[in-house]
This record gives structure tokens, C-alpha cells and sequence, in this order.
């Protein structure tokens, strides 16, 4: 049952008047819980949001079969001191499997036996690994590595890696069966994104940019599994600057894309579907909110997409399949 569900703070806009917090309807249903839509913005489903003085969840990445969510669990969206967290999506409630080590943006393995997160606790992030209830908690040896991604099969983990620290990052996978760095894609000239390859394999997505400071002059990008047809999806100039891949569709029609303006990061979701260049937006600001920084989504196995917002709440959307 979800006693962290409150009802939507946000202003909402009916004929006659704003309507307060308390106005939007909550469930008391058992079992799964299918929020109902927040009134007033783009149909969104408030899912969780913590209580007065509580952490709050960043982030999240679904289980395989949709029920959990792995979460980094802090005290805000600058707080350095993170727990990796696991939330039942039947109970609302979390389990805190790795205290205390700087979890931050946390990613569930397709086969749903592993959970891999980058931590910056040391003097340079690294990538760690570790079972869903947290045993066999170890450290890949790369350091300055970032945003980890799985591979379809679970096998290899995708993130960006400064190879050498004098030149822009690398688009890499470490295999976890040979145990050896494959270097997928690097552009000497721009930092390259965390590869995010698609569930058949085929293809894997990740952006450029020139500067990490200001997210200027953007572009997404798309290559084949062996790092050929480099092909640009989203040239910088167009609509918005600042995109990242966030997730594949289940069945690979779409891109999952994080978008926003230069300096603002990530502030709404949209899905491209490479086939045909098509760009549809799912989300806009909710009202009274000025802002949003929307980092992280998952594509869960049923249609529905989760993501966090700067604020530490979690949401639902539904996808277009």
C-alpha cells in the first residue's frame, strides 16, 4: 500500500480556480498500485514522494518485471551521501542494500541478477556492482568512470570512461565474461555520453557535446554494435540543445530522450523513433513548478515509463506502445 503517496502539491488549474494539494485523489486499493493522473499537466501518475524530513528518490531504473526500482536515496538532489535503495512497487516502501557508499545513478540488469551504479566517493567515480539484496558488492577497476548501462544479455556494462584523462571521454563496455574494456566509441574532439545499446543488440545510442559545463551544442547519436555507421539523430540548433538517450522501448521502435535547454539540464521527455526522425514530447512542467530537471527514466515492461525529478519524487507516464 502506498502510505508515502501524498496527494500532488503542485498548483492545478480547473475552470474556476486553482484547486489545492489535498483535492487530488489518492488509492486505497491493495496490491499493485495504479496511481491516478495528476490533474492539470501532461497525465503523469504520481507514484511516490517522501515525507516531511524523509530522503528522497533519484534516479530509478525498474526491474526486469516492473515490481521494484533500484533508487539513489538521499537528502536532496545536491547531497553527496547516497544509499543504493531498492522500492517495492506493491508496498512503497524501501530496502537500503548498500549504505554509505555514494550511490548515484543506479541501473537494473536485464536478467535482473545484477545492479550496476557509479559512485563518486572517492577521489574519482567508479563503477560497482552488486546483487539485488546487495551481496557481492565489488568495484570494476576503472577509474573515472561514469553512467553505467547494460547490454541486452547482461553480460557487458556500457558507460563513459576517461580513458586518458587529456582527452575527451570514451564510450566503452567492460564484458563480464572475458573480464576485458572493448573502446566502442571516442571522438577526440567531444565528450561521448553513456552508450545506451538497444535490446537486440544492433544498434547503441549516446550523445556528443563540447563542453560538460554548459551542455552546449549537443547532438545524439547513433552507431552499430561493432562502433560503425556513425549517424547523428539530433543536431544541436534543433528545438532544443541539451538531449540525452535515457532508455530504449521494450521493443526498440524508440529512444527514450531527456531534453532541455542549455545550462538547465534535463527538463522534459520526449521519444524519438529513428526510423522515421519522429520526435513527440510526453512530458511539459507541471504548474507552479518553474522548473524541472527530469535526469533519469526507465522503460518498464509494460508500457509505462518512471522517472524522478529534482524534487525527489517519482512519477509514471504511459509510453506510446
Amino acid at each position: 500500500m502506498w502510505r508515502r503517496l501524498a496527494a500532488c502539491w503542485l498548483g492545478l488549474l480547473v475552470i474556476g480556480g486553482a484547486v489545492s494539494c489535498e483535492d487530488v485523489p489518492t488509492s486505497t486499493l491493495p496490491g499493485p498500485y495504479v496511481p491516478p493522473p495528476v490533474k492539470g499537466d501532461d497525465g503523469r501518475r504520481l507514484l511516490w514522494e517522501p515525507g516531511p524530513g524523509e530522503r528522497q528518490c533519484y534516479n530509478p531504473s525498474l526491474s526486469p518485471d516492473g515490481m521494484k526500482a533500484v533508487v539513489s536515496y538521499r537528502y536532496g538532489f545536491f547531497a553527496r551521501a547516497a544509499d543504493l535503495g531498492v522500492l517495492d512497487l506493491t508496498t512503497g516502501k524501501i530496502k537500503v542494500i548498500v549504505s554509505g557508499n555514494s550511490a548515484k545513478r543506479p541501473t537494473w540488469s536485464p536478467t535482473g541478477e545484477w545492479i550496476a551504479y557509479m559512485s563518486d566517493r572517492e577521489a574519482a567515480p567508479y563503477i560497482w556492482l552488486c546483487r539485488p539484496d546487495g551481496a557481492e558488492h565489488h568495484r570494476l577497476e576503472f577509474k573515472n568512470a561514469f553512467t553505467p548501462r547494460w547490454g541486452p544479455e547482461g553480460d557487458k556494462v556500457y558507460f563513459t570512461y576517461d580513458l586518458n584523462p587529456r582527452e575527451k571521454g570514451y564510450g566503452v563496455y567492460y564484458d563480464l565474461d572475458e573480464g576485458e574494456l572493448h573502446v566502442l566509441y571516442r571522438d577526440p574532439l567531444r565528450h561521448v555520453g553513456p552508450p545506451l545499446p538497444s535490446p537486440g543488440g544492433e544498434k547503441v545510442a549516446f550523445y556528443l557535446c563540447d563542453n560538460l559545463q554548459s551542455y552546449k551544442d549537443v547532438n545524439l547519436a547513433l552507431i552499430n554494435a561493432d562502433g560503425t555507421g556513425f549517424e547523428v539523430i539530433w543536431p544541436a540548433g534543433r528545438a532544443r540543445y541539451w538531449a540525452a538517450a535515457l532508455a530504449w522501448s521494450p521493443s526498440g521502435r524508440y529512444i527514450l530522450m531527456g531534453y532541455g535547454y542549455p545550462g538547465s539540464g534535463l527538463g522534459e521527455l520526449g521519444t524519438y523513433e529513428p526510423k522515421t526522425g519522429i520526435f513527440r514530447p510526453l512530458t511539459k512542467c507541471p504548474p507552479r513548478l518553474e522548473y524541472e530537471k527530469i535526469l533519469y527514466a526507465s522503460w518498464g515492461p509494460i508500457g509505462d515509463i518512471l522517472f524522478g525529478n529534482h524534487l525527489g519524487r517519482l512519477y509514471l507516464i504511459e509510453a506510446p506502445e
